[in-house]
């Protein structure tokens, strides 16, 4: 759904010109407008969600132990490398395996010979070995990160969870994401269900590990697949369990949570589970048969939604529409299509990239290449016609402003600064407020007779943007 401004926003905590609430401290983190949590009041001015950009950049799950049931994708950027982690599975009924691959611009990807597990008579595989699998069935699930807790050992640089609602998650550890070892021989967490893609982070914000995990809404495997979240201080010990909440929105099916700080501003938490709609069949038996669709999978139907969370039991499904969905190839309207890959990732200066898997439950099941531009998961947009954006109030901070901001030839975002009173100030208003145009992902804002926005800084203040064909994308004060 895009928001349209025409006064006040649904977010707004009283009229304009409003009281003195306690100003937001966002100090020098970045701010992509993904959700209300700046904004005030919109005028003239649409929020809306971005369609990501599909490209022609194809993994394809096409080795003998890969296949039709290949999912559960992770994609890690380790410095100059980007590792992709997913489990490969050519029929149900068939082994699962851990596998891997490399990349070293997140499009070209290669499957290296790793020679560490073989497959029939084949020893050239990128099948990972891992510890305790043939017992556990630790390859349906195997989910890895980079470990960012600056405590963290040499030889745990990447952690990762796996495991079933039978066994328990089970933790690991390795020191080059390629030999994994398990970090006690006991689950390390047994409070879920688990039978999906579990994810684990340390977060920067929360100075804890997080564990976002499947649980049902009713009891064992009763009701419908939805999110809970654990913490803990050293990925052995974890809190008691939270389910998630979704705000107003009535309560849906998650397939997976897909949760991670956001690579530029990792305060905040994206999520871009798969929402799973059972026994709604957009083909028949004869057709799925036809197309290759195999073991009645045409059953169900999945797309993709986008949520954020700062921390806590809440998700915010700010735009409660799809953010990916099936699309015109028949092959997606397949229950769980549609999946985005753990671990958004940025290509280059101005471009983030996302794993979606596309034919699931055929033989041609692969991996697709999405691309936005950086913090364009969602935009503040006005057409010709002037609108406005008022920001709530926030604490200045930082020595300069910049935007990510884009407009048309003609177009142009003017900022003003307003005080807790909602008057501009002199300096950074009127006609020393800049008129920005062009396209960029992090313009500094620069004012008039030398003023600087160091001076503004512990003074409370609101932003007021007025756009003429021109996106606003995300602020940040540095």
């Amino acid at each position: 759904m895009t928001r349209f401004g025409i006064g006040l926003h649904p977010f707004a905590a009283s009229l304009y010109p409003m009281s003195n609430p306690t100003p937001l401290t966002i100090g020098t983190r970045r701010e992509p407008f993904f959700d209300g949590h700046l904004i005030e009041k919109l005028t003239r001015v649409s929020h809306e969600l971005i369609d990501p950009n599909p490209t022609s950049v194809v993994i394809p799950f096409d080795e003998p132990w890969e296949g039709a049931y290949s999912l559960y994708c992770t994609v890690i950027k380790d410095g100059n490398l980007f590792r992709m982690y997913y489990r490969g599975q050519s029929a149900i009924k068939h082994k699962e395996s851990l596998c891997y691959a490399e990349s070293h611009d997140g499009i070209n990807w290669v499957k290296p010979k790793l020679g560490l597990v073989p497959f029939k008579d084949r020893n050239d595989t990128n099948i990972l070995p891992i510890e305790g699998d043939q017992e556990l069935r630790l390859t349906h699930n195997f989910t890895p990160f980079l470990d960012r807790n600056p405590q963290a050992k040499p030889d745990e640089k990447f952690k990762a969870v796996a495991g079933n609602d039978k066994h328990g998650l089970y933790g690991f550890a390795s020191a080059d994401g390629i030999h994994w070892r398990l970090i006690k021989r006991e689950a390390i967490f047994r409070d879920g269900i688990f039978d999906s893609q579990n994810v684990p982070f340390w977060s920067e914000s929360e100075k804890c590990y997080v564990l976002y995990f499947r649980v049902w809404t009713g009891e064992g495997y009763h009701g419908l697949r939805t999110i809970a979240r654990v913490t803990s201080q050293d990925f052995i010990n974890w809190s008691q369990t939270e389910v998630m909440s979704f705000g107003d929105m009535p309560q849906e099916e998650y397939y997976t949570n897909v949760t991670e700080p956001y690579p530029l501003a990792p305060h905040i938490y994206i999520s871009m589970p798969s929402r799973f709609v059972q026994k709604r069949r957009w083909m028949n038996s004869k057709q799925a048969k036809a197309r290759g669709v195999l073991e009645d999978r045409e059953a169900d139907v999945s797309d993709t939604v986008f949520m954020t969370s700062r921390g806590g039991s809440a998700y915010d499904r700010y735009f409660p529409e799809a953010y990916i969905k099936p699309g015109i190839d028949p092959q997606d309207w397949v229950g769980r299509n549609n999946m985005v890959s753990l671990g958004l990732v940025q290509l280059d200066a101005t471009t983030l990239g996302l794993y979606r898997c596309r034919h699931y439950a055929s033989d041609s099941c692969h991996l697709n290449l999405h691309t936005l531009r950086v913090d364009g998961f969602a935009r503040l947009r006005a057409g010709y016609k002037k609108g406005k954006v008022l920001t709530k109030l926030f604490t200045a901070d930082g020595e300069q402003l910049f935007l990510n901001f884009a407009t048309s030839a003609v177009g142009t975002v003017r900022v003003e600064v307003l005080d807790a009173d909602g008057q501009t100030i002199e300096g950074f208003s009127g006609r020393a407020a800049p008129k920005l145009f062009g396209d960029s992902v992090h313009h500094p804002v620069k004012w008039s007779k030398n003023r600087s926005w160091s001076e503004l800084a512990g003074r409370p203040i609101r932003i007021r943007f007025t756009l003429s064909e021109a996106d606003l994308y995300a602020l940040q004060q540095q």
